[in-house]
């Protein structure tokens, strides 16, 4: 019965651990810095666009550092310099029809798998743009805002949007079901931090920071200690037996 109960503990720890490979709570901070022109096209008027510059689980991101950035696909919510939030993070390889109702825009409309690919496309375009390319940069960031305002509130809410040809150019590609968007899966490198927010209200982000957890470091531990667990229930019983001890 110890063996029995001691490799259920281990299996049940394991599949917690295997489930935590698709997300996990992260802190982040925006320290004010921002790479990309600003635009005036939408409600709100002058606002940022392109990369935002913080840390994102404690690494530094924004110009000199590994990330250039982190990506803003939400132009409905605002956050300041100098705010503090805690995210949880999905990595994008790992979002199906499954869990993108817990995403931000993913139970709007429809929005859906569908919506978060073309979303993933343009954080992974702006990803592989020069940081010094503002006006390119602006109008991912305008294409991803288009997108995700519309899921949210429908048609009327951008139908008085300036969007810059760029931008345009961008929203018509991505909206085309004929150029077979790349699959969420094939994102191996990017991360979407997303609700629930603590505090509520702060802004859906994209990112792009080598060696993450969960793909490495403590996940690994955690398996790794699974696994110890479970060799040391099967060496127990068998040394138990051995001694003549009971296996009940």
């Amino acid at each position: 019965m110890k063996r029995i109960l001691l490799l259920l503990v281990a299996a049940a720890f394991l599949l917690s651990v295997s489930a935590a490979f698709g997300q996990v709570t992260v802190p982040m901070y925006f320290n004010g810095g921002t790479q990309g022109n600003v635009w005036y096209g939408g409600p709100e008027g002058g606002v940022y666009t392109g990369f935002y510059d913080g840390s994102i689980n404690n690494h530094n991101v924004g110009p000199g550092y590994s990330s250039p950035g982190m990506i803003c696909d939400d132009y409905g919510d605002n956050i300041y310099s100098g705010e503090h939030w805690t995210a949880k993070a999905y990595h994008v390889s790992a979002l199906n029809a499954g869990n993108i109702g817990s995403t931000l825009f993913g139970s709007d409309n429809g929005f859906g798998v569908a919506g978060y690919t073309q979303l993933a496309y343009l954080a992974n375009l702006m990803f592989h743009t020069n940081a010094g390319n503002g006006a390119q940069l602006s109008s991912i960031s305008q294409a991803l805002w288009y997108l995700t305002s519309t899921a949210l509130d429908g048609s009327a809410y951008t139908k008085s949007w300036n969007l810059d040809a760029g931008a345009q150019t961008l929203v018509s590609y991505v909206q085309n079901k004929n150029n077979n968007l790349p699959a969420l899966s094939t994102y191996t490198g990017l991360w979407l931090y997303t609700q629930p927010f603590s505090p509520a209200g702060v802004q859906e982000m994209w990112g792009q920071i080598p060696g993450q957890v969960p793909e490495g470091g403590t996940a690994f531990i955690y398996l790794l200690l699974a696994g110890v667990t479970c060799f040391g229930a099967i060496f127990y019983s068998r040394r138990q037996t051995a001694m003549g001890g009971s296996a009940r």
